[in-house]
């Protein structure tokens, strides 16, 4: 470590500047909407209506640039109400002088729909670079909203000033690391590949720094503040080297209210040629520079339809050098995908508050690596999840269940017609040996299906949604619903008592709109689903279950005095009702998958499709096969070039990973075969869902397609997948390789490949060796 030096960009927390009598009233106003004619406004002087029947984003603004300087800080107040599904917030957009927008929405307060007149309060400070501000009402969906007022008052100034003159480099063998105090920024050179990884030019641009105390050199670390301008709070940073291994940690403290997300550390710089390795459900890999609309923007760290692994990676296609940023605390973590001047992907790291507080440590750790690309990211990732105790393998969790056994290769069977027992055995003799069932049935079928050898029989359970009774006229009852827990047991979005909607019903009149479902707390679900699956284990003897939309949902926040929950609270609630079918002894699956569930789940159905592009409505329309392929399934979906095993080089002998119940391998037909290669090429069994004209009209077809996607992953059920190498220029022809030695290439190219051994892969086929 060395102290050099630099100029320290402090702010000086007295005020210089007394209090200005500069205030600013809404007396007129226009608004927009990202749809043409979805917004009116109406103006009685006194009382802003705006309604908005879009499902997009608005604003409402006299479109006034105010002139400011950095240190001034603000109070922004509104007085408003809010009717319908939409939200709406006030914040300011910020520009610098040449007039170019630094944040479309700064200081923002929001309000959800709750029918009550609230008063909304931001304080802010002006941050460096920013020339004017416009104040706006903005939101996004339907709604009906009535603003009452909404002012802007200068408060104070405060010193923003050049003080000390310092720099603090960090440095081992691996790495050195420098800090520059005017931005709060980092950069790091690889002493390895030579690559300096530069923090973005748009990097940290809501902070100023705060002396602190001076490096420790005994630690590899150094401190410092970080005011939040947008917020006016104050946090202690702690960045420290590793001083044998090439890893960076940052840590955040902070105490007492937290009213907006931190994002801290920026995001390096990309160039191009780099990849940012994403764990969305099994994985993708996005090159920086890849145009149109990706689908991405924040993903969550505490939820499947997010990032389903706590990191991200970002690496060089060239020589496999690159970096992996692990989320040590993703319970309150988003990460924030944005484009830098030069328009390519980056990654912000994203704090979110934990019930309105900082409440606890934050922590993120940079490891840097000179090669392997993906593969080093998710292997540095497993020891991670080894070292937390997140990997739990099929030879532990086969001991306490062996019907475990029964479900490594096994084909998800969705099937909801009466000839259940004469169907599984005629896919037996059709080959389809190794069947997972999970069409439930009577106390008669499901004995006579647990005869059949290599079957193991489950059925769909859920304990979030409930429905209010008073709707039950109106709407078809799902059996499933937990109606006792309405309305003592559901989960409170706020202190108001506005409670947390989930899944939207069809009424019966189509004409209708949908009705929504509540959302069941987290603390309360485990008590209904021991009452139910233990009485009906009395005479259903089912050996499996799935759990929908557990891991799949966010955790939750709930208000509710009764039973408030953290995100972290509802974790461990979901854990708790997860490892309570095992406690039963069931073979466990829950919805698309998260890691926190490892320990406690065997399968995940949906981890094999990436959420952002399934078919639209597919947990609606599920039996509908499709015969057009939508742009988002031929982009994404099956898109060899860009998707990543990012969860089997983690997880796959831990877990088994299945297509979601709308996007199983039949639902395109013409898609079909590719499905059934990546099953194939990941060691993963096929999902297959279909009436009884379909099976008589397709078995054969079914037949030939068990063979492709099952026998893989049969024959690595027990084995860590070690690694996945890219073949081909296209990146269509690759390759897997198990600890037991089975190695699998899969051409997903029309055109025939020529391997190095000589051998010729045609197009669309596939091979293992042992």
């Amino acid at each position: 470590m060395k102290t050099n030096t630099f100029i320290i960009f402090a702010l000086i927390l007295s005020v210089v500047t007394p209090v200005v009598a500069y205030d600013w009233v809404l007396t007129d106003g226009k608004v927009w909407s990202r749809q043409n004619g979805a917004i009116t406004l109406s103006n009685d002087q006194k009382l802003f209506n705006v309604v908005h029947t879009g499902k997009d984003d608005w604003a409402l603004s006299e479109g006034n640039r105010i002139t400011v300087k950095a240190g001034d800080v603000f109070q922004l107040e509104a007085k408003m109400k809010v009717e319908g599904d939409g939200d709406a917030a006030i914040s300011v957009v910020t520009r610098k002088k040449n007039g170019d927008v630094v944040a479309w929405t700064y200081g923002t307060k929001s309000i959800r729909e709750n029918g009550e007149w609230v008063s909304l309060h931001s304080k802010f400070m002006i941050p460096p670079d920013v020339a004017t501000i416009e104040p706006r009402v903005v939101g996004n969906g339907n709604a009906t909203v009535f603003v009452e007022t909404f002012s802007l008052t200068k408060t104070k100034t405060r010193d923003i000033a050049i003080k000390d003159e310092k720099t603090v480099t960090l440095d081992n063998k691996f790495l050195n690391v420098t800090f520059n105090t005017s931005s709060g920024t980092f950069s790091v050179t690889d002493k390895r590949t030579k690559r300096i990884w530069l923090p973005s030019p748009f990097a940290a641009r809501n902070f100023v720094v705060v002396p602190k105390q001076a490096a420790n050199e005994a630690v590899n670390s150094f401190r410092f503040g970080l005011v939040n301008t947008e917020s006016l709070l104050e946090y202690n940073v702690t960045v420290t080297l590793e001083s044998e291994s090439p890893e960076l940690i940052v840590r955040l403290d902070g105490n007492g209210s937290m009213p907006t997300n931190i994002e801290y550390p920026p995001a390096f710089a990309s160039k191009i040629g780099d990849r940012l390795i994403v764990p969305v459900n099994e994985g993708i890999g996005y090159p920086v520079d890849i145009q149109g609309d990706i689908r991405l923007g924040r993903l969550i760290a505490y939820g499947g339809h997010g990032i389903c692994m706590a990191f991200w990676g970002q690496v060089d296609d060239a020589n496999g050098a690159g970096s992996i940023a692990i989320l040590e605390t993703p319970d309150d973590a988003s990460i924030n995908f944005t484009r830098n001047s030069e328009n390519l992907l980056q990654v912000n790291t994203v704090w979110e508050p934990s019930r309105g507080e900082f409440r606890y440590q934050r922590s993120v750790r940079f490891v840097f690596f000179n090669n392997g690309g993906h593969v080093t990211v998710c292997k540095r990732y497993r020891e991670y999840a080894k070292q937390i105790g997140l990997l739990v393998p099929f030879t532990d969790k086969v001991m306490k269940n062996p019907n475990i056994d029964l479900l490594l290769g096994a084909a998800n069977i969705w099937y909801w017609e009466n000839n259940k027992v004469e169907l599984v055995k005629e896919m037996k003799e059709l080959g389809i040996d190794r069947i997972l069932w999970s069409g439930g049935g009577s106390a008669e079928q499901l004995t006579e299906l647990n005869k059949i050898e290599n079957v193991l029989t489950s059925r769909y359970d859920i304990y979030q949604d409930v429905m209010n009774p008073a709707h039950f006229d109106k709407v078809w009852v799902h059996g499933d619903w937990t109606t006792a827990a309405w309305d003592k047991d559901i989960n409170w979005t706020n202190t108001n008592g506005e409670w947390r909607k989930g899944w939207y019903v069809d009424q019966k009149d189509k004409t209708q709109p949908r009705i929504p479902c509540a959302v069941i707390c987290d603390a309360k679900a485990v008590k209904y689903a021991r009452e139910r699956i233990s009485n009906e284990l009395k005479t259903k003897p089912f050996t499996a279950r799935f759990i929908d939309t557990t891991v799949a949902a966010p955790w939750f926040e709930c208000y509710h005095p009764d039973h408030p929950m953290t995100r972290s609270d509802s974790r461990q609630h979901k854990m708790e009702l997860l490892g309570l079918i095992g406690e039963l002894g069931l073979v466990c699956g829950s919805e698309t998958g998260h890691d926190a569930s490892v320990p406690f789940c065997d399968f995940f159905e949906g981890m094999l499709s990436l959420g952002q592009y399934r078919v639209n409505e597919s947990g609606r329309n599920m039996l509908q096969v499709i015969d057009e392929v939508p742009t988002q399934i031929e982009r994404f979906q099956v898109n060899a070039a860009l998707r990543l095993p990012l969860w089997e080089l983690v997880y796959h002998d831990c877990t088994v990973a299945m297509w979601y119940w709308g996007d199983y391998n039949n639902k395109l037909p013409r898609v079909w075969r590719k499905r059934d290669l990546f099953n194939a090429l990941y060691g993963t069994p096929p999902m297959y869902m279909f009436t009884s004209a379909n099976w008589k009209e397709n078995k054969q077809k079914f037949a030939e397609s068990y063979k492709t996607a099952a026998a893989t992953a049969r024959a690595t059920a027990y084995a860590e997948m070690t690694e996945h190498n890219i073949l081909s220029p296209d990146r269509l022809v690759q390759q897997t390789v198990f600890a037991n030695g089975v190695k699998v290439t899969v051409n997903f190219g029309e055109e025939p490949f020529k391997l190095v051994d000589g051998t010729v892969l045609k197009g669309n086929d596939w091979k293992m060796e042992k």
